[in-house]
C-alpha cells in the first residue's frame, strides 16, 4: 500500500509540473543570499530584498538573449564576464537564438548553468525594432497589487500592558500593534517602463494614529522609463545608484567572496528604480542617463530626511534600521536632512570601458562621531565629495577590471582585478585593494572584508577547475590587513580566509556540494570594550557544509543539509545544522507547498548560521540559527483565477532548554514564537 501512495504521490506531482512548470530561485541565487549574509559587516545594513527583487521581475519578463546588452546580462548575476562575452560573440557569429535550449552549446556554458537560467530568460527570433513599440510600454505591461500582513503569534513584552514601573519608562513598550503590514502596487513593461508605490508598516509601529496618523510608517515611489531616444533611462521618485566597483557610490547588495569564486568583479547597473523597502539604501530625487553612440552620461540629485541621533547643532550616528516602534526611535526618525548630487560618464570602445565618477554629499547638520580611537580617520564633518576612475576590459580570455577614488581630505581607495580564461576547464580570478585609513565615502561598498571601503589592504586569489563535466571545484584565498584600529580590534590588525568547494551535478535532477570556509583574524580580548588599547586574540572560525538537492519525480524536490561549524578564541564554541527541505506542487489543485524542518545547536553568536528559507512572493526569510532548538516553516501558495494568488506563511523556532525566546521587548514567556504571514496578489 505504501508503494501504491509514493508512485501516486510522484504520478500527482507530475501532472502538476506538465501544467505549470514552476520558477524557483536558483540554487547559486540561493547560496549568493547566504554568503552576502554571512559575510554582511554588522555595522551596515544590505539590502538582499533589492536582488531578490530582480530575480521576481525577471520571472515575470524573462530577460531575451536576443536583445541583451552586456549590462541586461550583468543583471543576472550569475555569469561571469567570460560567459558574458562568449554569448555576445556566439550571437554575433551565428545570429539569433532559436530556442535557449542552444545555451549549452555556446563556450562556456553547460547544462547545469543553462537549468538555472532557464526561467528567467527567453530568446525571441523578431527584429530588434518590432520587439517593443513605444505605445506597448503604457498599454501593454502588468499591473500587480500586493497586500501582505504578518505577525508573531505569542504575546511579546513589548505589548503586554504597562507595569506601575513601566511608566516611567518611554521606551517600555511598543507604540503600535504586533502585526506588520505591506501594500505594494506596480506597473511594469518589460525594462521599458515601470511605476508603483511601496508602503510599509513594521511590527509595533503606529498604523494610522499618533505619529503615522497617514497610515504607513514607510512609503517608497518612482516613475522610470527607458529609451526614449537619447535618454537611455529617467527616474523621478526613488531611485539607486551603482557605478564602477563601489569605491564611490554603490546602493543595493553588493558581492564580496561568494559562493562563485570568479564572481570578483562588481556587475554595475548603473541608476536603477528602489523598489525595496529597505528605509535607508535609497536616494529619492531625479536621475537621467543620456546615450549617443558609446557615450553614457548619468546625472542625480537626491534630497531626503534621514534617521539619525542629533542634538541642536550636530548628529552623532545614522540609524539604518528604518525601526520606528517606540518613543525614543520615533524621536528619531527623519531629523537630519540629506542632500547627495553627482554624476557618472562612460565611455565604451570595443573592448575596454572607461568611466568617471563625481558626488557630492551634505547633511543639515555637522558630523560628530563617538570620540573613540577607531573613528578618528572617519568623516567628522557636514559634508564630503568623492571622486574615481573605473576600467573594464576584455582581451580574449583575460578580463581587466578596476577603479581609482579620491574622497575631499586626500584619501585614497584604489581596487584593481583579473580574470583569466586559462582553459575551458580552469579559470583563475585575482583582486587587490588598498583603502587608506582616511579614505571617506559614506556610500561606498568595495570588495572587501567589511563593508566600509576604508582601512583595508586585501590580496584575493581565486579558482576554478572542472576535472570532469558533472565536477566543479572551486577554491579562494583572501588576505587581508587593517592599518589602523576598529570597531572591536584596538589595534591595527590582519586576517586571512580560506575556501574549498566540490560540486558534483550529474544531471538537473540532482547536484550536491561539500564546502569548507576558514577565517582567521584578530580581535580585542574583551570584545565589548573598544575605547582602550586592550590586548588581541586570534579568532579562527571554520564552517563545513554538505548540502544535496534532488528531484524524485517532476513536482517533488528535496534537498537536505548538514552544517558543521568551530569557533577559537579565548574560549571554544561549535555548531550544528541539519534541516531538511520539501517542495511539492500538487496535481488536481493549483497549490504549491514547501516545508523545512531544521534542527541546530551552537555554543553561542559566534557559531551561529545562516540558512535561507523559501517565503512570500517579493520576500524571502534569512534567519540566524544559534542556541540549541528546532525550526519549521510551512508555505502554501493558492493560485486562483483570474491572475488571483494567496499565499500563507507559518514559521516557528523553539529553544530546548529555555523559558523564554526573543530578547528585550520582543521577549515572549514561551520557550518558542510563531510567526503567521498571509499575502493576497492580483495581476491585470
Amino acid at each position: 500500500m505504501k508503494y501504491a501512495a509514493g508512485i501516486f504521490f510522484c504520478i500527482a506531482a507530475g501532472i502538476a509540473a506538465a501544467q505549470d512548470p514552476g520558477r524557483d530561485m536558483p540554487d547559486a541565487l540561493r547560496q549568493l543570499i547566504e554568503s552576502v549574509a554571512a559575510n554582511a559587516d554588522e555595522e551596515k545594513e544590505v539590502d538582499l530584498q533589492a536582488l531578490y527583487d530582480t530575480y521576481e521581475t525577471l520571472l515575470e519578463f524573462p530577460l531575451d538573449l536576443n536583445a541583451a546588452t552586456e549590462t541586461d546580462l550583468q543583471q543576472l548575476q550569475i555569469l561571469n564576464d567570460f560567459q558574458i562575452q562568449s554569448l555576445l560573440e556566439y550571437r554575433k557569429e551565428y545570429g539569433e537564438l532559436y530556442t535557449v535550449h542552444e545555451l549549452p552549446l555556446i563556450h562556456g556554458f553547460n547544462e547545469e548553468i543553462a537549468a538555472q537560467l532557464y526561467p528567467f530568460i527567453t530568446a525571441l527570433p523578431v527584429p530588434e525594432w518590432q520587439r517593443y513599440p513605444f505605445a506597448d510600454r503604457f498599454t501593454h505591461g502588468r499591473h500587480q497589487l500586493v497586500i501582505r500582513a504578518g505577525r508573531t503569534l505569542e504575546e511579546q513584552k513589548g505589548y503586554a500592558p504597562m507595569t506601575p514601573e513601566d511608566r516611567e519608562k518611554p521606551n517600555a513598550r511598543y507604540l503600535g500593534s504586533p502585526w506588520a503590514f505591506y501594500t505594494r502596487y506596480r506597473y511594469r513593461y518589460r525594462d521599458k517602463a515601470q511605476w508603483g508605490i511601496t508602503a510599509k508598516n513594521d511590527a509595533g509601529e503606529p498604523f494610522f494614529n499618533g505619529n503615522n496618523k497617514y497610515g504607513f510608517d514607510f512609503y517608497s515611489a518612482h516613475i522610470q522609463l527607458a529609451d526614449i531616444g537619447i535618454i537611455k533611462k529617467i527616474i523621478l521618485g526613488d531611485y539607486q545608484i551603482q557605478f564602477g566597483q563601489g569605491l564611490v557610490a554603490w546602493g543595493g547588495y553588493a558581492l564580496s567572496k561568494a559562493g562563485d569564486v570568479l564572481s570578483i568583479k562588481k556587475q554595475e547597473r548603473g541608476l536603477t528604480a528602489y523598489t525595496s523597502t529597505n528605509e535607508s539604501l535609497f536616494r529619492r530625487g531625479i536621475a537621467l542617463t543620456l546615450q549617443h553612440k558609446q557615450w553614457n552620461l548619468s546625472l542625480f540629485i537626491s534630497h531626503k530626511n534621514i534617521d539619525a541621533t542629533t542634538d541642536s547643532n550636530a548628529f552623532s550616528t545614522i540609524l539604518e534600521t528604518g525601526l520606528h516602534n517606540t518613543a525614543g526611535a520615533m524621536k528619531k526618525k527623519h531629523t537630519l536632512p540629506e542632500t547627495v548630487a553627482g554624476s557618472n560618464l562612460s565611455f565604451r570602445f570595443k573592448r575596454l570601458k572607461i568611466g568617471l565618477t563625481a558626488l557630492w554629499h551634505r547633511y543639515g547638520k555637522n558630523f560628530q562621531r563617538d570620540p573613540k580611537p577607531y573613528n578618528y580617520f572617519e568623516l567628522n564633518e557636514a559634508q564630503n565629495a568623492n571622486a574615481s576612475l573605473d576600467f573594464y576590459s576584455v582581451w580574449e580570455k583575460t578580463s581587466l577590471f578596476g577603479e581609482f577614488a579620491l574622497s575631499r581630505n586626500g584619501g585614497i581607495a584604489a581596487l584593481a582585478g583579473a580574470l583569466f580564461d586559462l582553459d575551458a576547464a580552469f579559470r583563475l580570478s585575482l583582486l587587490y585593494r588598498n583603502y587608506a585609513r582616511n579614505y571617506q565615502a559614506i556610500y561606498a561598498r568595495g570588495f572587501g572584508e567589511t563593508g566600509k571601503t576604508a582601512n583595508e589592504n586585501g590580496c584575493y586569489i581565486g579558482a576554478q577547475w572542472l576535472p570532469h563535466p558533472d565536477i566543479t571545484l572551486s577554491a579562494y584565498a583572501d588576505l587581508f590587513s587593517f592599518p589602523w584600529m576598529r570597531y572591536r580590534v584596538s589595534a591595527p590588525s590582519k586576517g586571512y580566509e580560506y575556501y574549498l568547494q566540490a560540486a558534483y551535478a550529474p544531471d538537473s535532477a540532482m547536484n550536491m556540494y561539500l564546502r569548507i570556509k576558514q577565517e582567521i583574524k584578530d580581535e580585542n580580548n574583551n570584545a565589548g570594550a573598544d575605547d582602550a588599547l586592550l590586548p588581541q586574540h586570534t579568532v579562527n572560525l571554520l564552517h563545513a557544509r554538505y548540502e544535496i538537492s534532488y528531484r524524485l519525480c517532476r513536482g517533488l524536490r528535496m534537498q537536505n543539509r548538514i552544517e558543521i561549524s568551530f569557533y577559537r578564541a579565548d574560549g571554544r564554541e561549535h555548531g550544528l545544522l541539519l534541516y531538511h527541505n520539501i517542495n511539492y506542487k500538487l496535481p488536481a489543485f493549483p497549490v504549491d507547498i514547501s516545508m523545512r524542518f531544521a534542527v541546530f545547536d551552537t555554543g553561542g553568536w559566534n557559531t551561529r548560521f545562516y540558512a535561507y528559507e523559501n517565503d512570500l512572493l517579493y520576500t524571502f526569510s534569512l534567519p540566524a540559527y544559534y542556541d540549541k532548538g528546532a525550526r519549521w516553516y510551512l508555505n502554501a501558495h493558492l493560485k486562483l483565477r483570474g491572475n488571483f494568488d494567496l499565499w500563507v506563511r507559518l514559521a516557528q523556532t523553539y529553544f530546548f532548554h529555555a523559558d523564554t525566546a526573543g530578547n528585550g521587548l520582543n521577549e515572549t514567556t514561551h520557550p518558542f514564537q510563531t510567526t503567521l504571514k498571509l499575502q493576497a496578489s492580483v495581476k491585470f
